[in-house]
């Protein structure tokens, strides 16, 4: 439980709670488009209360020494929906908008770091994604583009994010190459098992084949050692590998259990939730380029954040950071849960990483234009020639959307110029050239 709020800081938390519900009620108005003068004028306020909150604490906003309370929550919660709101409105090279991407990380981070170790490919997105927003970040100190309260809340989350990734790649860096394809079959079987325990039912008989790999890989060991190549070394990385192997020997002894009878009652309710919310994302990762509003995620990351929060929170306990019964015991078959949790997080973070920097009010008319252009691309790579009648149904949908241009800007319905429009204009353009060359190779096959 979050500690009790001070009463020097009630005031700050009684404005961070009326701009919460103003930008809630926002994200739930689907009748109109995200406007940049709703949402900047939100951002200010958010400022003002994050400077005072500053002050009161001693210029110590985050004061690692002190518990998190009320007002910590109200305002990470704020940050988060302001950040996606930035997304919607396709700021997403500004600081706010990186904030809920940076919380994405650390979310997906918190679980990895739970599994412990990962091949140096499945890193690789994570560290380009971490350097990109550190530029971003950088260029906006310099800036001073933010506050630098607000700036603080963005790069502390960051810090957090690093450090983990720093530690995972520590991980990595102790297995020797020698190792290494030992490692990855390990990974492979586990990526496996995280496959099967995301589904919405599987059987025991499906875990057989991963549980046959692992014995054939332990059989391998020779005095519990992998040996080397020659058979007599014994390279640099044993406990990782042991370790992991023991890991995922457990895993399948727990997924093992969710198929059985004797899988806890209460496991199970929180399974049932996370596949719900895994199959509302996947609809998601489907449809998002055209139903997607990024404030969105706000309420699966909200869902996600309630369940882990029912994990055992006391560090004295033997069963912190498990789930619990009614009978405060933590029941067998976990690994289920934590997987679903893995798989949605993730889920969430590469929605958050498709935004474009283009406005909500711009979105369907950049959609419009990307059809096109792959329709153009695809008639294009099939070699064969368009007649002018042919292209004249591209050409009467680009003129179309060409014509809501005025002097050269796509407008939103109040006239404001929305974010996007470069793309939208490279995007027109693109294709304008891709039905000029089309029509030049149908002349040259007419006169051929």
């Amino acid at each position: 439980m979050p500690n009790r709020v001070p009463p020097e800081e009630q005031a700050v938390l009684e404005q961070l709670v009326s701009i919460k519900n103003r930008l809630t009620a926002l994200k739930r108005d689907r009748s109109t488009y995200l406007r940049t003068q709703d949402i900047l004028p939100l951002k200010d306020e958010v400022e003002t209360q994050v400077e005072k909150l500053s002050e009161i604490r001693g210029n110590d906003l985050l004061a690692s020494s002190e518990e998190s309370n009320r007002t910590d929550d109200v305002l990470d919660e704020v940050c988060q929906l302001l950040s996606l709101s930035f997304l919607c409105l396709g700021k997403t090279r500004e600081t706010p908008a990186v904030y809920s991407q940076v919380i994405a990380i650390k979310q997906c981070f918190d679980r990895l770091d739970e599994f412990g170790i990962y091949a140096e490919e499945f890193l690789e997105p994570y560290q380009k994604k971490l350097k990109d927003i550190q530029h971003i970040l950088e260029v906006d100190s310099r800036n001073n583009v933010l506050p630098k309260p607000a700036m603080m809340i963005v790069n502390v989350k960051f810090i957090q994010c690093n450090r983990i990734y720093e530690r995972l790649l520590d991980t990595i860096h102790e297995v020797s190459p020698e190792l290494v394809p030992v490692r990855n079959q390990l990974l492979r079987v586990r990526r496996h098992l995280v496959s099967l325990a995301c589904r919405k039912s599987f059987k025991a008989t499906d875990l057989t084949a991963a549980q046959q790999e692992l014995n054939e890989i332990d059989q391998k060991r020779v005095d519990g050692k992998f040996m080397g190549s020659d058979g007599v070394s014994i390279p640099a990385g044993q406990a990782v590998l042991v370790d992991l192997l023991e890991q995922i020997y457990a895993y399948t002894h727990d997924l093992v259990l969710v198929t059985g009878t004797e899988f806890s009652p209460a496991l199970q309710t929180i399974r049932e939730r996370l596949v719900e919310i895994k199959t509302q994302l996947e609809r998601l990762e489907l449809t998002h380029k055209w139903t997607l509003r990024q404030t969105d995620l706000y309420t699966y990351q909200h869902q996600l954040h309630d369940i882990v929060s029912m994990r055992c929170s006391d560090y004295e306990n033997p069963n912190y950071g498990k789930f619990l019964d009614e009978n405060g015991d933590a029941p067998e078959g976990q690994t289920v849960l934590l997987f679903l949790l893995q798989k949605c997080y993730r889920m969430i973070l590469i929605l958050l990483n498709e935004s474009l920097p283009v406005s909500e009010a711009l979105t369907p008319i950049y959609n419009q234009l990307t059809t096109v252009r792959q329709c153009l691309l695809a008639v294009r790579n099939t070699g064969a020639p368009c007649s002018p009648e042919e292209l004249y149904p591209y050409q009467m949908k680009l003129t179309s959307i060409d014509n809501l241009r005025r002097d050269g800007k796509f407008h939103d319905d109040e006239g404001n110029i929305p974010e996007g429009q470069a793309m939208c204009v490279s995007t027109l353009e693109e294709c304008y050239n891709l039905l000029d060359e089309l029509r030049e190779q149908n002349e040259e096959n007419e006169s051929a």
